[in-house]
């Protein structure tokens, strides 16, 4: 697979992001990169691209990366309704290619990113994505921010590849899946004594293990996944905030009021009403060639000619 090292000393340049949703039927068209690089999320449904000869399946929790110079394209049209946001960036240092990913690396200034691969924490990489959205297409943004949290954003991704590469031990196996199983869970009415019964496992002794290796209780972890989901709800959808508590299974709206605001220092409504900016796109609203991104590229100092 290949791998793909970006120097992060000075920002990236962001270009644009967005978050597109196609019906059944729709194909990705051929589209080749220039000096940028694209990264595709899924966040529903399946999408069959290529990535120059090698095809991939972008499905809910994938990262596909298109490096400079490579081509994009659909291999089959959608059966079912499909979404996943996008994101176009500029390195403004040289980048370097990799086959392999080089053996304890540690991430300094420069990150490392596959071509593809399963995200370890989505929920909490849907809420920065939700954020990234909001922030790259707020009024007269500050073009400065907009490149500092593009540059933090890339430095997650790199993150969360980096801890799926690094669950080595065996009580660290076994923490991840249980966290993992949380995780795709977490829209249940899930009490510990379920993973215990799940994981065939004592459940004083899966209690003590989860808090050697995290630092933090079941139930703690459990909360901090409803409330990534809670957040990604309140950044997405129109529902409201009781109606989002009750989806999270927090059958008493003042706790979900109270343990939300613990994990974000904000109230579920004032933390939807800080981001409410999200650019959605779909087949009518294309991520093309427009006059609108010309400028935006142009008050960058960018040359469209090396992006479209």
């Amino acid at each position: 697979m290949k791998f793909m090292q970006f120097e992060l000393s000075n920002p990236v340049k962001f270009i644009q992001s967005g978050h597109f949703s196609a019906d059944v039927g729709w194909q990705h068209a051929v589209s080749t990169r220039k000096k940028d690089t694209e990264i595709l999320i899924g966040t529903a449904n399946e999408t069959q691209v290529r990535v120059n000869d090698t095809p991939y399946t972008l499905n809910k929790g994938s990262v596909l990366c298109v490096f400079p110079g490579e081509t994009i394209a659909g291999t089959a049209p959608t059966t079912e309704k499909v979404e996943f946001t996008w994101l176009h960036f500029m390195n403004q240092a040289p980048i370097s290619s990799l086959d392999n990913y080089p053996k304890d690396f540690k991430q300094l200034t420069s990150v490392i990113l596959p071509r593809y691969f399963k995200l370890t924490n989505p929920n909490r990489i849907f809420a920065l994505t939700a954020q990234l959205l909001d922030v790259t297409h707020m009024p007269n943004p500050s073009l400065v921010s907009i490149d500092y949290f593009v540059s933090f954003y890339l430095s997650e991704l790199a993150n969360d590849y980096q801890q799926s590469i690094n669950q080595s031990s065996y009580e660290e196996g076994i923490v991840n899946k249980i966290k993992e199983w949380v995780r795709t869970t977490v829209n249940t009415d899930l009490k510990v004594a379920d993973i215990a019964v799940h994981f065939k496992m004592n459940k004083d002794y899966m209690a003590r293990l989860f808090k050697r290796v995290t630092g933090m209780t079941i139930k703690a972890y459990i909360n901090q996944s409803k409330i990534n989901l809670a957040r990604y709800l309140l950044l997405t959808t129109d529902l409201s905030v009781r109606q989002i508590a009750e989806k999270c299974f927090f059958s008493d709206y003042k706790y979900f009021f109270r343990i939300f605001k613990s994990y974000t220092s904000l109230t579920p409504l004032k933390y939807r009403n800080t981001f409410t900016n999200t650019f959605l796109n779909n087949p009518a609203i294309d991520p093309g060639y427009d006059v609108g991104k010309i400028v935006s590229l142009l008050e960058k100092g960018l040359d469209e000619s090396t992006i479209y």
